[in-house]
């Protein structure tokens, strides 16, 4: 099995936890995307969109970070993917959530609050930002209600939904979106995924070192 990653970037963080959490063991290529790498014609051949993380593995290609997390949860059998059809059906919409209401808009405000200060690039256009704000307080709302009972998506116990949504919220740490006190729930469920061994592992406050 071979993962094709870049350390700073969020989306293949997701799929490092995964792998942490799993115990398995998988090749780790670095394509470092602020050099460019992710644009050789080497790369190309691996994945036409020139984007990480691809998982490779005996003849499969998967270039999605939340496929590659519902292709390890069904093939493992492990307890951080339910087997059980509603359960895998709410495991499945929050993946959808993350893609859908939470990635892109915190992409834009994490580029431009932590990403572009430290590397000296131009962040996104304010109009983008003010809409991915305005997005994002719904979003965070909504999470903020349903992790009032529970420690994580599904309940108690952590599962792989929670690297897609926790790395996602994880970028807002350090930008104008951060706040405990609107959204204490967040934030409390973020550091919970930041406190365990699997984050450490899998380098995940990358995702704010740069330089």
């Amino acid at each position: 099995m071979r993962l094709y990653t870049f350390q700073h970037s969020p989306n293949p963080l997701k799929v490092r936890l995964a792998l942490a959490e799993l115990a398995l063991d998988c090749e780790m290529v670095e394509i470092n995307l602020f050099k460019g790498e992710h644009r050789s014609d080497e790369f190309k051949e691996v994945n036409p969109h020139q984007k990480v993380p691809v998982l490779q593995e005996e003849g499969l290609i998967l270039r999605e970070s939340n496929a590659i997390l519902t292709h390890l949860g069904r093939t493992r059998h492990s307890e951080l993917w339910p087997l059980e059809s509603r359960w895998e059906a709410l495991a499945s919409q929050w993946l959808f959530f993350e893609s859908f209401s939470l990635s892109v808009h915190c992409g834009r405000i994490w580029w431009t609050d932590v990403v572009a200060k430290a590397i000296g690039r131009p962040g996104a256009n304010e109009a983008l930002l003010a809409d991915a704000v305005e997005e994002l307080e719904r979003s965070l709302d909504v999470l903020e209600s349903h992790l009032s009972t529970r420690q994580f998506l599904l309940g108690k116990s952590i599962s792989l939904p929670d690297f897609s949504v926790g790395v996602t919220v994880a970028m807002l740490r350090e930008t104008r979106l951060d706040s405990a006190d609107r959204w204490p729930n967040v934030i409390a469920y973020r550091e919970r995924l930041r406190s365990r061994p699997s984050w450490t592992q899998a380098g995940g406050d990358k995702i704010h070192q740069f330089g």
